[in-house]
């Protein structure tokens, strides 16, 4: 069986067809290890153990990962299907066909449909649907305009979606309460059972948000907010983290209040459900430090040349890379970007 490791590794595709390596940043090596899986795209999301791939069907389907080791086989897959998603209409001729409402551009409708993998940017898994599955609902972020759609594991069957906001960049679960924040750093609360939204915290004043990316962490009553701040190269066709700045929600005062240092913490966020350790713990694991890899901004950044990921120490802004990443790898994850994953075997 396998056994929670506190410390989330990186998946990286490997040289043969559905496998995946694992990386330790910690120790900036592979493991002897493996994961087979069928799978050879984007990845939705990592959380609860469980690795979320979004269907050509536009179904979603929770992958409990088995590993492969010199020793054979250490446990086995489980996989759980769900409902087909709010689709885009596959049938759509770019020829003869209008639009559908809602959206406005032909090119980035087409990549919708083509780009399945996708089409899902994020996703929270609340509960193990098979350990606890009474307390599980899947959250994810989908779709040109970053709607959030939400189903409840064995009590619906179909999924639901807040209609009147949208352009989400990450969900949490906080105190047994569901969040979701939005581009400009709204912080709202849903309810997943009777689907009621209310405003937390207002946007945060930065100026423009283009180049802006944000994550949630939940941290033993702590509540943070993490903003990475990027630049775009048209002329050398990539990007690269410039900065991050984290803060922390004031409840009472409905704001968010800028924090410079993490003190022992280090946060792991990207494609998966952002996770944060206490650094002292665990060797090699550096505090104050934002672990991160390159997640997805678009369906454009398949061709970058380079793969932003990397360790950002929040107090001196230093910004390490990873050594033992050759350009072999760094290829492959053009098409199949990496991404944290717990748990991990005890043969670790």
């Amino acid at each position: 069986m396998l056994r929670q490791h506190q410390v989330p590794m990186l998946l990286v595709p490997s040289e043969q067809e559905h496998t995946w390596d694992i990386y330790n940043v910690l120790d900036d090596k592979f493991l002897k290890l493996k994961l087979s899986l069928l799978y050879d795209k984007r990845f939705s999301g990592s959380s609860q153990g469980w690795l979320v791939v979004a269907n050509k069907d536009h179904t979603i389907t929770l992958h409990k990962p088995y590993f492969i080791s010199k020793d054979g086989i250490s446990d086995v897959n489980t996989s759980v299907l769900l409902p087909s998603l709010f689709p885009p209409d596959d049938d759509f001729d770019p020829e003869n066909d209008p639009l559908p409402e809602g959206y406005n551009d032909l090119e980035e409708y087409l990549n919708i449909i083509e780009g399945y993998d996708y089409y899902v940017r994020k996703t929270l898994i609340t509960a193990d649907p098979l350990a606890n599955p009474n307390d599980c609902t899947i959250v994810v972020i989908y779709g040109p305009f970053n709607e959030l759609g939400w189903i409840r594991y064995g009590k619906d069957t179909t999924w639901r979606k807040i209609d009147e906001y949208c352009g989400f960049e990450d969900i949490v679960r906080y105190k047994n309460q569901l969040y979701a924040i939005k581009k400009k750093g709204e912080l709202l609360a849903f309810d997943p059972c009777t689907g009621i939204v209310k405003l937390v915290a207002t946007r945060i004043s930065v100026g423009p948000t283009a180049n802006i990316k944000r994550y949630l962490v939940e941290w033993y009553g702590e509540f943070l907010l993490v903003e990475r701040y990027m630049d775009f190269s048209a002329h050398r066709n990539d990007r690269m983290t410039k900065m991050y700045k984290v803060f922390k929600l004031d409840f009472g005062g409905a704001r968010w209040i800028e924090i410079k240092s993490l003190g022992d913490l280090a946060l792991f966020i990207g494609d998966n459900s952002s996770m944060a350790v206490l650094a002292s713990t665990f060797d090699g694991c550096q505090p104050n430090c934002i672990y991160y890899t390159h997640d997805e901004v678009g369906l454009q950044t398949r061709t970058y040349p380079f793969c932003d990921l990397g360790v950002y120490n929040l107090e001196s802004k230093r910004k390490l890379y990873f050594n033992d990443l050759d350009s072999s790898a760094l290829h492959r994850m053009f098409k199949r970007p990496p991404i944290w994953v717990l748990p991990l075997p005890d043969v670790c």
